[in-house]
């Protein structure tokens, strides 16, 4: 039987694990943070919404919806509607991380993302005693988190410094688009981006950019419709 992993242990091979994952997380970062300052923020404020919410997809439509000068609850809403699939995430984690402090909960909740939620459901699923496993979550998500901000302070810090007349907001574009495109693997996920996609084009002039909102809800449904009626003919 082969030794549990102490704590400093975990946390080290959680730290080394995520290394590859911060190839395209980086540049997603410095894009978020050319997104806020092409939406008007200062460098202070593009860094608050980044630490406070810690999600790219959040921070970039909640840019996206201050440019276009949308009322603060809209942009709320429509963050939270992104930000369902954590509810998800959080349930699945759970029974794994019952065993901690409050404070600890807390602290993997704020710091859980797509990579680290997948790495650490991955690692609490090998055989092992599981007792110091979230110290491996810790170390991952504590290196992507650093790596995140540092991201998206530099993409604030370059478009605030850049001439517009470069358009690097453009790139925040092509980020949606290579999210996207490895994000739909299945019927239910083509079905979420072909309605959001419509529904954000023929609701395109709604004023504030409701369209994002409405598309996003849109999608959803729809993604969550085809996968319920699939399981159901299982």
């Amino acid at each position: 039987m082969s030794p549990t992993p102490t704590p400093r242990e975990e946390f080290i091979a959680g730290s080394r694990a995520i290394v590859p994952v911060l190839i395209g997380t980086i540049p997603f970062g410095f894009v978020t943070g050319v997104a806020t300052t092409a939406a008007g923020m200062t460098l202070l404020q593009g860094i608050a919404l980044s630490v406070l919410s810690f999600s790219g997809i959040a921070q970039l439509i909640s840019a996206q919806l201050v440019a276009a000068g949308s009322p603060v609850v809209v942009t709320v809403a429509a963050a939270f509607v992104v930000s369902l699939r954590f509810m998800m995430y959080s349930a699945a984690l759970a029974p794994h991380v019952a065993h901690l402090p409050l404070r600890e909960r807390l602290l993997v909740a704020y710091l859980m993302t797509d990579q680290t939620f997948a790495m650490a459901i991955r690692h609490y699923e090998q055989p092992g005693e599981p007792r110091h496993r979230h110290w491996h979550f810790l170390g991952s998500a504590l290196v992507l988190y650093a790596s995140w901000q540092a991201a998206v302070a530099a993409g604030a810090l370059a478009g605030a410094v850049v001439p517009a007349s470069w358009s690097l907001d453009f790139a925040v574009v092509l980020s949606f688009i290579a999210l996207l495109v490895p994000a739909v693997r299945g019927r239910a996920d083509l079905a979420a981006a072909i309605v959001a996609g419509a529904v954000a084009l023929f609701s395109a002039g709604l004023p504030y950019r409701l369209s994002l909102v409405a598309a996003s809800i849109a999608g959803i449904a729809a993604g969550m419709v085809l996968q319920l009626r699939r399981e159901a003919g299982r």
